[in-house]
């Protein structure tokens, strides 16, 4: 939750390939954990990229039409993709599934924070209130709950 990192990341558009690695890796590995299936790991990846994409939509759409500030798309799916990091406690659910629920629950509460911080610095909104900051967040953690498997 580091906001000179996200800051960083503004401008490093070969970051979008760690971004892209990220989301794919935290999808695809509890899967591949799970089950040793190429297939379902490629699906679990591609869905990831899917909730990626739409959380990373939603978001921007948020703070560009509803709160009216500037960004592009691209940048905001390379920040969203950074914090999927929040996810990777998920990733340990394969073998501690009694605790698969609060790692997912406290995977989504720190998704939730980091893109608060995205949406601060993507979109500009660090003098702005608190609740367009966590709007656009929210918009971005809603549509990710819409497409998770």
């Amino acid at each position: 939750m580091d906001r000179s990192f996200f800051t960083s990341l503004l401008f490093d558009e070969y970051a979008t390939g760690n971004a892209v690695a990220i989301i794919v890796l935290v999808a695809a590995v509890p899967v591949l954990a799970h089950d040793l299936n190429v297939v379902s790991s490629a699906q679990a990846a591609l869905n990831g990229l899917i909730r990626g994409g739409l959380s990373a939509v939603a978001a921007w759409a948020v703070a560009t039409r509803v709160i009216g500030r500037d960004g592009r798309i691209p940048t905001t799916f390379r920040l969203t993709g950074f914090a999927h990091i929040a996810f990777i406690p998920m990733m340990a659910g394969p073998w501690v599934q009694d605790l698969a629920p609060m790692l997912l629950l406290g995977s989504l509460a720190w998704y939730f924070l980091v893109m608060r911080v995205v949406a601060a610095v993507q979109f500009d909104l660090e003098g702005q209130t608190t609740m367009q900051v966590a709007g656009a967040a929210a918009a971005a953690w809603f549509a990710l709950l819409i497409v998770f498997p």
